[in-house]
């Protein structure tokens, strides 16, 4: 009788090239670099965030402080509800939603309005519009269109 290789946990042959290199000690100073380096990127992005708010604190901007926060936690609200959604079993907001043909055409007419009113914000030649806190919730919209839009053209 021929003797079968060792099969591990996820499938994968043990003597395959790419279990022995994600096993490695290399791979795993790697893994170790990689949470630095996210925890000193957070550290700046907190860092920023604070001298933002508190120049708009400071400045008596209270509505655009308290409109960044809402947003931000409407945004961090809907990634959360997404990532809750079950890998592989159907949900009832889904179906009716997002996969609908209905919804398939709603994003669509979303996505031209979006690329529309942009447009027209370009065309004005504003420096908010352009650069500033316009353009990034412009961005942030026009990624929540796109990815609803796949979602609902290839989400069966």
């Amino acid at each position: 009788m021929i003797a079968q290789p060792s099969v591990g946990a996820t499938g994968a042959n043990a003597s395959d090239p790419l279990v022995a290199l994600i096993d490695s000690r290399s791979m795993e100073k790697l893994a170790r670099l990689a949470y630095v380096f996210a925890f000193l990127f957070f550290g700046v992005v907190i860092v920023s965030l604070y001298a933002a708010f508190r120049a708009a604190i400071e400045n008596g901007h209270w509505l655009a402080f308290v409109t960044a926060i809402g947003l931000g936690a409407a945004m961090v609200a809907i990634f959360f509800k997404v990532a809750m959604v079950p890998d592989r079993r159907y949900t009832a907001w889904v179906r009716n939603l997002i996969t609908n043909i209905n919804a398939r055409y709603f994003f669509g007419l979303l996505l031209v309005l979006w690329m529309v009113a942009m447009g027209s914000l370009a065309l004005l030649n504003l420096k908010a519009t352009q650069v500033g806190g316009l353009a990034l919730i412009g961005l942030f919209a026009g990624i929540f269109i796109f990815m609803g839009f796949i979602w609902s053209v290839i989400g069966e």
